[in-house]
């Protein structure tokens, strides 16, 4: 019994690290969950407190490091404001002379009373059209009104100015104290209590005013372009792609011919091709010829294996060819 509550677990948990692992986008916004960046908004008094939480260790929201100095950065929030429509910009500062944007809350008020919400990942940190926004837990298909919160009612009030974020590269508020940044395998399970039922990804944007005043407001960091660049062309170098390709084909002697193709290659410097090609023949007397040939070759190296059977006997002739090159110059 024991050992069975064991294995169990053991499977529980491999499910899970697997779950983490598909979930994970591998740019940089995994470090900014946007469902908590979301549920902090919605549980702020005004963007002020907002960009509080967002900077606070135990909210567990925030985990970028943009200048890679092994410290979580702090996020400013800025308000490009434009008669009914804001878009609240998360930026950090990277050095002295640079900010970067990691995402944006966009909401316009389309009829009175009635707001439209999203938040919208940068697309250097998440990918193109990456987007958030509160859905309902019984209709997903309806459009949340955001009206009713507390922060939105502080934003369309009287006496709302436009926040913008006084604290820059070198000064932050008192209060504030980094924290060292965490692996993903930490961080994810962190933001997991955010992934609740009343957020969506969405492909539809709403707030179509507020994004296009925000487009000619967004900041931009040369350096973060640069590193994000050299680590996402490492990471392509790693993928590994498989393509497979079956062929059937019955000529009109009775000849049937199958061929597959298997290609997997891992990086620019290692391909490793598989080519599988059965001939079955049946001929007048209604015997049976199979020739089964199989090609194997990488990068320098060539390994052909063919099998013949013939009926009425079982008979196997093997034939391995192994010819390797030096694809290297200089080497000895």
């Amino acid at each position: 019994m024991k050992k069975a509550s064991l294995t169990l677990f053991v499977a529980l948990l491999g499910a899970f690290s697997f779950a983490q692992e598909s979930d994970s986008t591998g740019l940089e916004g995994d470090n900014l969950d946007l469902n908590g960046v979301l549920e902090l908004f919605k549980e702020s008094k005004d963007v002020e407190d907002f960009e509080k939480k967002l900077n606070t260790e135990s909210n567990g929201v925030n985990n970028l490091d943009l200048n890679e100095d092994g410290e979580v950065d702090y996020i400013r929030v800025v308000d490009h404001a434009d008669s009914n429509a804001h878009s609240l910009a998360l930026q950090v500062p990277v050095n002295e002379t640079e900010s970067q944007d990691v995402a944006v809350i966009e909401m316009e008020e389309v009829e009175e009373d009635k707001v439209n919400l999203q938040v919208i990942g940068d697309s250097e940190l998440y990918g193109e059209e990456y987007m958030v926004e509160p859905a309902e837990e019984k209709n997903p298909s309806v459009v949340v009104n955001v009206n009713t919160w507390r922060p939105v009612r502080h934003i369309y009030g009287p006496r709302y100015v436009a926040w913008r974020s006084p604290y820059r590269w070198g000064y932050y508020p008192k209060w504030h104290r980094p924290w060292r940044r965490v692996t993903w395998a930490v961080y994810r399970p962190r933001v997991i209590r955010y992934h609740r039922p009343y957020y969506r990804r969405t492909r539809v944007r709403r707030c179509h005013y507020a994004h296009t005043h925000y487009h000619a407001h967004h900041v931009h960091s040369p350096y973060f372009h640069k590193s994000s660049k050299s680590a996402t062309v490492k990471a392509n170098n790693n993928k590994v792609g498989i393509k497979k390709t079956t062929t059937v084909k019955k000529t009109n002697n009775g000849t049937v011919v199958k061929k597959q193709t298997t290609t997997v290659k891992k990086s620019p410097n290692t391909q490793v091709g598989k080519k599988q090609t059965t001939t079955v023949k049946k001929s007048p007397n209604t015997q049976t010829g199979m020739k089964q040939t199989t090609t194997v070759k990488r990068k320098g190296t060539q390994t052909k294996s063919t099998k013949t059977k013939r009926p009425g006997a079982v008979k196997q002739k093997k034939t391995t060819t192994r010819k390797t090159t030096s694809t290297r110059k200089g080497r000895r």
